[in-house]
């Protein structure tokens, strides 16, 4: 792991099309941590604070000018991480979408297509998208895993959207939000190269939501079909440096009541609740994780947004039965402090 780090970067460049962008991370011998390369052009802005010298990853900002996207903004971001490299992508608010200027004009797009190198971690934790009322909007997140073997690319991933604007009454307002997250692994024809020729190989999972707004079930509109479920969000985990959090994740899923062990002549459970138990029920969270090739994916949906933060921050965290996170979890332990920001 690095032990020490610089960051010299390139600002944005006029070279580069419109909402393009680049991080490139790299590991200089003996084990100095760089920001290779940080290119972008607008609407699409990046900002990387200086890290300290014992920091064990580095951090970028991804904002967009004005707070949000404009219908009609694309913005496509790529990113590598070389092996030894930590990287955490991250915003400072959330990622407001716009309403479609007219029926005529083009969606919103984010892409982004990481690249994670062996021996590499990556963690992506921004703050939630909030499409606006008549918003369009498509995001596309491709990750592609060079160490699929060894599981030494690793990543921590959290997608989610909440439902738009509550103070304008915008409650799933908009008129349509797809998100996809492809994992791919890739294989490395070229080991002795400098700059790595990696073919994208067999793709491992495949996550995806879809919200239409102009789709109706019978009578009830998309806010309907929510049934007062006000964010919904996916995390996706891999690699061997996330072992610890991935069982600790399952185990914790494994303890969750059961029909079987339901009282429903009290409503209650036939076993005792530790405090984070009761307090994601009484905010109204619901989540299930399931293990996918290797991949451990989890859905968190609730009624209430500072209850998601709690629960996710809890669950990535690590909390023992009295809400306290641990101080050797994995998160920490491979980034650093300060990850949680958009937990908070």
């Amino acid at each position: 792991m690095a032990s020490s780090t610089t960051t010299p970067t390139q600002s944005s460049s006029s070279s580069i099309p419109a909402g393009d962008g680049l991080v490139h991370v790299r590991v200089l011998p003996p084990s100095k941590l760089t920001l290779h390369q940080l290119n972008y052009k607008y609407p699409l802005k990046l900002i990387s604070p200086a890290p300290s010298q014992w920091a064990k990853s580095l951090t970028v900002f991804v904002l967009s000018y004005g707070g949000g996207l404009v219908s009609g903004d694309e913005v496509n971001l790529r990113v590598v991480v070389e092996g030894e490299g930590r990287l955490c992508l991250q915003t400072q608010g959330s990622t407001k979408i716009f309403k479609e200027k007219t029926p005529t004009t083009p969606p919103t797009i984010q892409r982004m297509t990481v690249r994670i190198h062996s021996g590499a971690s990556f963690l992506l934790l921004p703050d939630p998208v909030q499409p606006f009322a008549e918003s369009n909007y498509i995001q596309h997140q491709i990750f592609e895993l060079e160490d699929t073997t060894s599981d030494t690319s690793s990543l921590v991933v959290l997608d989610w959207v909440t439902e738009g604007r509550t103070a304008r009454d915008e409650h799933w307002s908009l008129k349509r939000f797809e998100s996809r997250n492809e994992f791919f692994g890739v294989t490395n024809p070229a080991d002795n190269t400098t700059e790595r020729e990696t073919t994208r190989g067999r793709l491992l999972l495949r996550d995806a939501m879809i919200l239409d707004g102009e789709m109706l079930c019978g009578d009830e509109t998309l806010r309907d079909r929510q049934d007062s479920q006000t964010i919904f969000a996916t995390v996706v985990i891999r690699g061997k440096p996330f072992a610890q959090l991935v069982a600790y994740i399952k185990t914790r899923y494994a303890n969750e009541p059961r029909i079987g062990q339901k009282r429903w002549d009290t409503d209650d459970d036939s076993r005792r609740h530790n405090r984070i138990e009761v307090e994601a029920r009484n905010n109204g969270v619901l989540w299930a994780a399931s293990s996918v090739r290797g991949f451990l994916l989890v859905k968190v949906s609730g009624v209430e947004m500072e209850g998601v933060k709690r629960f996710v921050r809890g669950l990535l965290s690590e909390v023992n039965e009295d809400g306290v996170p641990r101080a050797d979890g994995c998160i920490t332990e491979e980034f650093g402090t300060g990850m949680f920001r958009c937990l908070e």
